[in-house]
């Protein structure tokens, strides 16, 4: 054995003795982050969200070609005027408990989710009547047409619309999490054998019946062939790649990338991007913790955000990224770089350095610590942020740099004002679902308290998200979101600080591996 295989076999030791006799039917996953959260309503950390994909199930998904389909649902219809629609459920839905799936169910999780997700929000506006009609049908009823009604209820992003046990969520607060994780999903989480901060540990659902269709994205027949899956929290990259090579996990979400190249030449692993076009770097910014809550200071802090440095600190390399200043993402039909002036500036460091000093003092820095969250096991968030600390330091700017983990920014980034624990500037990640529409990506909304954890607060970029939403037009659906692209950052909503190629890596014995933009599901992977 090498050293690197003795070291992964020492750590990973006390969990595989805990793996059960018929190994072969486990799944062994090292995921990007640890689970703290089982309410995917009360986070959006991507870890909460692939573990709702793993034990919820929704009423559409999104097949590859980004179109909803029928998940939960067997039958639909809308009426003529476009304001009523109808939905039957198909039969043999039940949760891991066996209770009956019922529209009951239904209509508790989705007026729960429309607190919550954009879309659902958008919805909850136009809304006339969200009820039952009987045990497998309800109706929903607009005061207005709204013909993204059926891709809001199967977006998988930021926020699906996930259905739970009406007795758990029926008037539940959004802001207290979800604690029983009995769905409808493919597999069953197991809470008995969850170690926080070293294994999750799912198994397959017995009370699940797939749908017939081929899987396709995240839609499709969710057809289970493991027994069991469990996500190893393995932060060290040397040796969640030893443990790959010696077999004793099969799946790495994120390949370390400076070990990218020695993984592609390792006989028996695949290297693979499942996201094609990568994944989009998004900071947020606190407009509720001054000096953060002026305009001037946050439209600044674009110069010291040079993003070619950036995906050189993570990638090793300009290849695997990409410099963009679209928050809706280069490549995406909405994707604009309007008003990424000093964002994309190609001057000097120093022009750079000292126009952004001059900037927050125009706007009325006096020298207050800006805290940045730096997370120190999410490697993509953590390079780009030392890159982006230098440069502010350089330039003179008072930085309080954090080093946490990530679980504990995804808990911190709900604290507002500057209450204690409070923070400036953290780095975080976003996808081409979730990032590429105006006004449904978690970035877009600038609704002051239901923002996402940065809080903008801007009432004409709401009047242009909502009029982006209701343009039929595409010829002025893209001139609206070059409108919404250019007021974001005139505003400082949030700074893009480029695209990255981050593939997965896995053993060539795992087999069925389905590529899902922003995420990783497990059914229809078989173990050889």
């Amino acid at each position: 054995m090498t050293s690197r295989s003795r070291l992964a076999s020492w750590l990973l030791g006390p969990m595989l003795l805990a793996a059960p006799v018929h190994a072969d039917s486990t799944v062994r996953a090292v995921m990007n982050g640890d689970l703290r959260s089982l309410d995917p309503l009360w986070t959006i950390a991507p870890q909460t969200r692939i573990h709702a994909y793993m034990v919820y199930d929704t009423l559409f998904g999104t097949d590859a070609q980004g179109v909803p389909q029928p998940q939960m649902v067997e039958a639909w219809s809308v009426s003529d005027d476009k304001l009523t629609y109808r939905f039957k459920l198909r039969s043999g839905l039940a949760f891991s408990d066996g209770v009956p799936v019922t529209s009951t169910d239904v209509v508790a999780s989705l007026k729960r989710w429309m607190l919550v997700d954009s879309a659902g929000q958008f919805i909850a506006h136009v809304l006339a009547a969200l009820e039952t009609d009987g045990d497998k049908d309800f109706r929903i009823v607009l005061k207005e047409p709204f013909p993204q009604l059926i891709f809001s209820l199967g977006k998988p992003s930021a926020v699906p619309s996930f259905i739970f046990p009406a007795r758990i969520v029926d008037g539940l607060a959004v802001n207290k999490q979800i604690v029983d994780p009995i769905g409808s999903g493919p597999f069953v989480f197991k809470r008995d054998e969850w170690v926080a901060g070293s294994k999750v540990v799912y198994r397959k659902n017995l009370n699940y019946i797939p749908r017939a269709e081929p899987p396709s994205s995240i839609s499709g027949g969710k057809t289970v062939y493991v027994d069991r899956v469990e996500w190893l929290n393995i932060v060290d990259p040397t040796t969640q790649t030893a443990a790959l090579k010696t077999g004793e996990v099969d799946f790495v979400q994120f390949a370390p990338p400076d070990l990218i190249a020695d993984l592609r030449a390792t006989k028996g692993l695949i290297v693979h991007s499942l996201w094609p076009i990568g994944i989009q770097g998004q900071m947020r910014l606190n407009w509720t913790n001054p000096p953060m809550d002026k305009q001037g200071v946050r439209v600044a802090i674009q110069n010291f955000v040079h993003q070619p440095d950036m995906i050189m600190a993570v990638m090793g390399n300009l290849t695997d990224g990409q410099v963009c200043g679209a928050l809706m993402m280069c490549g995406s039909a909405m994707g604009s770089e309007a008003g990424t002036e000093w964002l994309l500036s190609t001057d000097p460091e120093d022009v750079r350095l000292k126009r952004g000093m001059k900037a927050l003092r125009d706007a009325g820095y006096k020298d207050e610590p800006i805290v940045v969250l730096d997370a120190t096991d999410q490697v993509m968030q953590h390079n780009a942020t030392l890159v982006m600390v230098a440069a502010m330091r350089k330039a003179g700017v008072n930085v309080d740099l954090q080093t946490v983990d990530w679980g504990t920014i995804t808990a911190r980034r709900t604290i507002r004002g500057p209450a204690p624990n409070g923070w400036h500037i953290f780095l975080t990640t976003g996808g081409q679902v979730a990032s590429a529409n105006p006004a449904f990506s978690i970035q877009a909304p600038a609704n002051c308290e239901k923002a996402f954890p940065g809080w903008p607060c801007d009432a004409p970029h709401e009047k242009l998200r909502a009029a982006w939403l209701k343009e039929s037009d595409p010829v002025k659906a893209k001139a609206l979101a070059v409108e919404i692209q250019r007021h974001a950052m005139e505003i400082g909503l949030a700074i893009p600080y480029g695209q990255y190629l981050m593939p997965a890596v896995w053993r060539d014995s795992l087999q069925g591996v389905l590529d899902v933009p922003e995420h990783v599901v497990f059914w229809n992977m078989r173990k050889k």
